[in-house]
């Protein structure tokens, strides 16, 4: 029972962190009259070769921006080439500045929306922390317990 207060006490303490600490961006999705996207051309806008999210009612997802590439995304921040949108829980989320606001408030929203399901992506591996190793050893001493008592009626 201590092994679970404390776990819990711990992620209580890092998880909010956690979450506040990562970054994310949005995953485009192509038009389907886009060729092969190896070989397009991408000095071409954004809306001739992605599909409006608000208009077409997307399904957004985002990927985990690699803790590598932030300082090139907030560069582009700075250069004009991208917008970071920040969130109350402290998560971030990098939009390409082609989107129109229409379809940046359409994805932020989504974004917000989809909160609980990150937050319980970061929190599963605490919750199986505190759960898995008591059971482990809950086993370990019943087995250890069904060893002992058939040696001891020998």
């Amino acid at each position: 029972m201590l092994w679970i207060i404390g776990t819990a006490t711990l992620a209580f303490l890092v998880l909010p962190d956690s979450v506040a600490s990562r970054k994310y961006q949005y995953v485009y999705a192509m038009r389907s009259d886009v060729p092969d996207p190896n070989k397009v051309d991408w000095n071409k806008s954004l809306y001739e070769l992605m599909r409006s999210p608000s208009k077409d009612k997307l399904a957004v997802t985002f990927d985990l921006v690699p803790y590598q590439y932030i300082s090139v995304r907030d560069d582009d921040v700075n250069k004009g080439t991208e917008v970071r949108v920040d969130f109350p829980d402290g998560s971030k989320l990098y939009l390409s500045s082609g989107l129109d606001k229409e379809d940046q408030t359409y994805v932020s929203a989504a974004y917000w929306d989809q909160r609980w399901v990150r937050w319980a992506k970061e929190g599963l591996p605490w919750l199986a922390g505190a759960v898995v190793p008591p059971i482990i050893l809950l086993l370990l001493g019943s087995f250890l317990f069904w060893v002992f008592r058939g040696f001891a009626r020998d």
